[in-house]
């Protein structure tokens, strides 16, 4: 952690004391109510803002040790503030409409949510800082020195690119039903009936450790030459993902990627670092060229066609459409009075629900059925998934025809405990962003499943609260870790025996 500086202290008083109190007048406002609700909305929005603002200014200095908090800032701000930018700045005439608020106090509740919500997840990520400062110090300080240096490693990385390879064959055959069945259905088509596929158990089990085995093998901290075909397998997959229509696989994997390079690049001495000040520009070009062609990929995918928009038009609409969670959280206040709030709770806790019945072991010991989600009135009516509940309680026929809202940790968070809620949930994200700031430092089975983690994170604006719980801590992946782990030990104490006794012999020099 470093040390205190005025110029930020000073800065940072007068940034976020402007954020809470353009927060505080625009709750006094509503207390007015009529034209009051209007300006109480735009004093939340302006104090979203500032707040971004702040953050992103406070987050500058240390932006190597930050960079994982900071592209989860970005796509907090894209993926449920997207649509409230735009509709501000260019439709504002039009705002309920545009942001789907019946009037301007729902819209001012859901910007409180949102707004709130991120500054908690921010104010823990800080306050976490002493519980993790002696292991920042050390990759600031000691730069490689700081990574685990497990003798293990090296045969854990050959074992993971076996696995890799071999578990990618079934990956991809698994990608190819995916895709066959989204030009069999169509994308919507896709979404409303169960994947009529036989594929063979053997394989589906064996896809499974295809992402798991890639997390393991970047946790081993592999060189360069070492990187370069296990890269260019998973970079071809996450490429034909984008042929299923889903946009969300390819866009993670590649985040959490470039989150462990630049990470990775911080150990490095300065004079040999990538990832420069002229790399920052080159990555905004990138970035802004990416989200013009996942639109282009979303329209062809609607549509059929090629769009006829400008490239500045494109990208806007590109943020509007992405910001469509902000939906979530908005219908969530539209229709409170509808919901059931003695057992909305279950909704924050659905991926634990979804574990438990579709997990062979736990299956089998509770006499439960595997949950098969497919938009349908059976499906929906016994649920706890909220992206299938609010949908349908907002608008059937959307459903029924296999459009939906989607979920938000947010929405789930505030329908589930009110603002207790959302502080709550938003501090535990924030205390965990934190952690993956020093995951290097960490042992290759914790640093595999914050890159597992890390998916979830990134795209946790428009996901479950807990999927990345169920995720990291998957039976599947935990047993492959402990088999993985297991094979390296044997190889490594088969190979003090059988070396030393290969040099008595003549046989050659141990390699290292």
């Amino acid at each position: 952690m470093t040390g205190f500086s005025a110029k930020s202290g000073f800065r940072n008083t007068i940034l976020f004391g402007t954020t809470l109190l353009l927060m505080l007048t625009a709750d006094l406002l509503t207390a007015f109510g009529g034209f009051f609700y209007e300006t109480a909305a735009n004093l939340m929005f302006a104090a979203n803002i500032v707040m971004n603002f702040a953050i992103v200014c406070d987050l500058i200095p240390n932006v190597r040790r930050d960079f994982p908090f900071l592209v989860f800032v970005g796509t907090y701000n894209i993926l449920l503030l997207g649509r409230v930018y735009v509709s501000f700045l260019a439709h504002y005439s039009e705002i309920l409409y545009y942001l789907e608020a019946e009037n301007f106090y729902n819209l001012f509740v859901a910007l409180q949510v949102v707004t709130l919500c991120l500054l908690s997840i921010y104010a823990a990520y800080r306050l976490a800082g002493p519980m993790f400062a002696k292991r920042e110090k050390s990759v600031r300080e000691n730069g490689w020195a700081a990574v685990s240096q497990n003798p293990l490693l090296p045969i854990i990385r050959q074992i993971s690119t076996v696995v890799l390879l071999g578990s990618s064959l079934a990956s991809f055959y698994t990608l190819m039903e995916s895709i066959l069945n989204v030009l069999r259905s169509g994308y919507l088509g896709s979404f409303t009936q169960v994947n009529a596929a036989s594929i063979p158990s053997a394989v589906s089990r064996l896809s499974m450790f295809f992402v798991p085995s890639f997390a393991v093998f970047l946790a081993t901290m592999p060189s360069r030459k070492q990187l370069k075909l296990p890269m260019a397998v998973y970079g071809v997959y996450l490429l034909a993902t984008l042929f299923t229509g889903r946009r969300n696989t390819f866009v993670c994997e590649a985040i959490t990627i470039l989150i462990y390079f630049v990470l990775r690049d911080s150990l490095n001495e300065k004079s040999e670092r990538i990832f420069k000040k002229r790399t920052v520009v080159g990555g905004g070009i990138l970035a802004v060229i990416a989200m013009y062609l996942l639109q282009l990929l979303a329209e062809i995918r609607a549509y059929g066609l090629l769009s006829h928009r400008s490239f500045l038009d494109t990208v806007v609409n590109f943020l509007y459409s992405q910001g469509a969670s902000f939906r979530v959280v908005v219908q969530t206040v539209n229709n409170w009075d509808l919901f059931d709030h003695g057992m909305t709770w279950k909704y924050l806790f659905y991926p634990f629900e979804l574990f438990v019945h579709n997990n062979l072991i736990t299956r089998s010991l509770f006499g439960l059925s595997p949950i098969l989600e497919v938009q349908t009135t059976a499906f929906v009516v016994g649920t706890h998934n909220y992206a299938h509940a609010l949908t349908y309680l907002v608008d059937p026929l959307r459903y029924l025809s296999g459009g939906g809202f989607g979920t938000s940790f947010v929405a789930e968070s505030y329908v589930a405990f009110g603002f207790l809620g959302v502080i709550i949930v938003g501090a535990g994200v924030g205390l965990i962003l934190r952690f993956f700031a020093s995951m290097l430092t960490r042992s290759w089975i914790v640093m595999a499943s914050c890159l597992i983690a890390l998916r979830d994170f990134v795209y946790i604006p428009r996901s479950f609260a807990f999927l990345w719980v169920t995720n990291v801590f998957n039976l599947t992946y935990l047993c492959f870790y402990v088999a993985v782990y297991l094979a390296a030990l044997f190889v490594f104490r088969l190979g003090t025996h059988v070396r030393p006794v290969k040099r008595a012999q003549g046989l050659g020099e141990e390699h290292p």
